[in-house]
């Protein structure tokens, strides 16, 4: 099917909250078609405002209710416009759910490293709601998620459910914050220094979202590790 082909509508939106001071999450009751056509973490929906039409990662995975959550960045045109749709009429056009997402069985009976930076955490959250959901099939599972500061980490009241689910967080803030206790640095940098979470190379898969340094980045910190490409997953 073709990005025009795919269908829009306009989508009630069910609440809408801050998530920390540039991310607005957006919670959404999907049309039937759309939550059917949503089939795997880090799809994409497109968004059409009166600024324009961007694209933006499903933050939560598949699952049986017709609901779906967004991460929007302020300070962009078309995603301060849609926040403030979503907070002014509680409706949203987009798309129906579209792209090829994270291959997530790619990781069944290996160690699973993710990675996540800025709103790229959007995705990578709805692929470690699969992982927890289906924990068993995977062996070791740590999350490396980057933000400039400690104050700036999205879905901190969930951080702690993912641990007890099996899925270890390593939260990497990258600038100078003297109230931060823990490890500091850009994911690549933390995923080195503790030499990927325990992951045992041969047999780890990763996925991830984020700028296109940092991925590129991630990538060789990877290769240093010897992990391929071909085991490096983007949802796009």
């Amino acid at each position: 099917m073709t990005l025009a082909a795919i269908p829009h509508a306009g989508v009630t939106v069910l609440d809408v909250w801050d998530e920390t001071p540039a991310l607005v999450g957006v919670r959404l009751e999907m049309p039937f078609s759309f939550a059917r056509a949503h089939e795997r973490p880090g799809q994409v929906v497109k968004i059409a405002t009166a600024e324009g039409e961007g694209y933006f990662a499903l933050a939560s995975a598949p699952a049986t209710e017709p609901r779906a959550d967004l991460l929007l960045k302020r300070g962009g045109k078309v995603a301060d416009a849609a926040i403030a749709s979503a907070r002014e009429r509680r409706a949203l056009e987009l798309s129906a759910p579209f792209g090829k997402g994270f291959p997530w069985e790619e990781a069944r009976g290996r160690d699973v490293l993710l990675f996540a930076a800025g709103s790229g955490i959007a995705p990578v959250r709805a692929l470690v709601q699969h992982l927890a959901a289906n924990r068993r099939e995977f062996e070791r599972v740590t999350l490396f998620y980057g933000q400039r500061h400690g104050s700036e980490f999205a879905y901190t009241g969930e951080h702690l459910d993912w641990e007890r689910s099996g899925v270890r967080v390593v939260l990497c803030p990258s600038g100078e914050d003297d109230a931060w206790p823990g490890v500091r640095g850009r994911v690549q940098e933390v995923a080195r220094t503790l030499a990927l979470g325990g992951a045992e190379p041969g047999n780890a898969v990763a996925f991830m979202c984020g700028m296109t340094a940092m991925v590129a980045e991630v990538k060789v910190t990877l290769a240093e590790f010897g992990i391929p490409p071909a085991r490096i997953h983007l949802n796009f």
